[in-house]
């Protein structure tokens, strides 16, 4: 095995099954960019403070840069080394450039600093990407919200048609649930956005680091302010997962409906075929196994959350390598929301709504009971008592096997007339939707205000 960035006070090597079951390399040269941006910032504030000759300084970046460009250009260079994790490959690597000159540019920090540090770098970067496709599947979503901000459908409570709703109104709901995601992605950027760099092992520096100069050269926002809680904290990784979890849970639900509502049984849509495959068998099937993949992949970023908060239940203060675990959680949940969220936007911006379909079944005379109980009781009658005198209208209708709009017009004629004459407007599709104006409504106009909205809170 390749030499160790520590050792001096062992006889032995480490067993090779131990070696092997505790190298970090085969996951964590996913860090390398991070690793040697941090590095170098390194290096050249121990030459600013006076820790080491600026002449070193300048040698080990350049040195860095190098490893670097080796590591993008060169095949097999990140697989030549026996190494137990991304550190110890990068000071190997470097010391082939500038000989021991490579060791100084760890002094006095450790790895439990390096590795939180590259981490922290990970995953800020990470939200920025995951903010940036959320804001592009909130496009769509509007995009297509907009194109069917007056193509009513039914609305679902308990997975029964409930009320009249449009494609827009839906669309909208989607919009903003992503992006609120989206914010939570911008939050907790923020809380991952503070450098532990300089903490040591857990104790601090004693070197004079300039570590605010040193988080401005690395874009973080803050240094840590405790270097124990610095190398042990592990929050900002537990909340990116959860980010990532609950984006994928929405992509989840948003899949389900699609899969349901754009089958046969239902056929308010049709998904593009870019993102639908056939079968083996059946030669008439479009199977959706893009909004399928969508769907699964929600158990496997929400796993990531549980393998981080329990990765650090009972863990006492300070670094454990227990913490070794969370970065193939982190990067576990990134890759699969990342992945997922092009994909999603495609199946959105592809989908051609079926109106007629959609309108058909929004005519169904029941889902307008809700809103004649609000007339009723508008025109005066208690509404509890509207409801139940509507709900004996809905009970007739079966019993009679007549349409409910007739019922109701032949039985409320008597005592609420003018309820009677404008039945046919309670029970038109295209009405019922525009009565619901107030903010959050059915309303065509108020959707689209709703979308714009939603729109406009992405591109900030």
């Amino acid at each position: 095995m390749t030499a160790k960035l520590w050792g001096g006070n062992y006889e032995t090597a480490p067993d090779r099954a131990f070696w092997e079951f505790g190298a970090s390399f085969p996951f964590d040269r996913r860090l390398l960019g991070e690793e040697i941006a941090a590095s170098r910032a390194y290096a050249l504030a121990l030459g600013e403070c006076g820790a080491i000759p600026h002449a070193d300084a300048r040698r080990l970046d350049e040195g860095l840069a190098l490893v670097l460009e080796r590591a993008k250009t060169v095949p097999g260079y990140l697989d030549e080394l026996d190494v137990e994790d991304v550190h110890s490959f990068v000071e190997t690597r470097l010391g082939e450039i500038v000989g021991e000159l490579a060791g100084q540019g760890h002094l006095a920090r450790s790895r439990n600093e390096q590795t939180v540090t590259a981490l922290r770098m990970f995953v800020r970067a990470a939200c920025d990407r995951a903010a940036a496709a959320l804001s592009g599947l909130v496009e769509a979503l509007c995009d297509k919200g907009e194109e069917g901000a007056e193509a009513v459908m039914p609305g679902f409570t308990h997975v029964r048609a409930a009320e009249p709703i449009t494609f827009g109104f839906w669309a909208s709901a989607l919009a903003w649930g992503f992006a609120r995601d989206r914010q939570r992605f911008q939050d907790a950027r923020r809380r991952a956005n503070v450098l532990p760099l300089g903490s040591g092992a857990l104790a601090g520096t004693p070197l004079p680091l300039d570590r605010a100069r040193l988080a401005a050269e690395l874009g973080f926002e803050a240094v840590s302010p405790n270097a124990l809680d610095a190398v042990s904290d592990r929050d900002f990784a537990a909340e990116f997962a959860f980010a990532c979890a609950q984006a994928q849970t929405r992509l989840s639900r948003l899949s389900e409906e699609l899969i349901w509502h754009s089958g046969p049984e239902y056929g308010f849509y049709r998904l593009p075929d870019a993102y639908t495959t056939g079968s083996s068998l059946m030669p008439q099937k479009k199977n959706p196994d893009a909004l399928e993949l969508l769907r699964g992949k929600a158990a496997r970023v929400q796993a990531a959350v549980q393998r981080l908060l329990v990765m650090q239940k009972g863990l006492p203060a300070g670094y454990q390598k227990d913490l070794q675990e969370d970065k193939e959680a982190v990067f576990d949940a990134a890759d699969a929301l990342l992945g997922s969220l092009p994909v999603a936007t495609g199946v959105v911006a592809g989908l051609v709504l079926d109106r007629d379909t959609m309108r058909r079944a929004a005519s169904r005379e029941e889902l307008y009971a809700a809103s004649l109980a609000v007339v009723l009781a508008r025109e005066g009658l208690p509404f509890r008592q509207a409801h139940h005198v509507v709900g004996e209208l809905v009970v007739a209708a079966q019993a009679l096997k007549r349409p409910l709009r007739d019922i109701a017009r032949e039985r409320l004629r008597a005592q609420h007339p003018a309820v009677a004459a404008r039945i046919d407007t309670i029970f038109d599709p295209a009405e019922a939707v525009r009565a619901k104006a107030t903010e959050g409504g059915t309303a065509p106009e108020t959707v689209r205000a709703s979308l714009s909205a939603a729109r406009a809170s992405v591109r900030r």
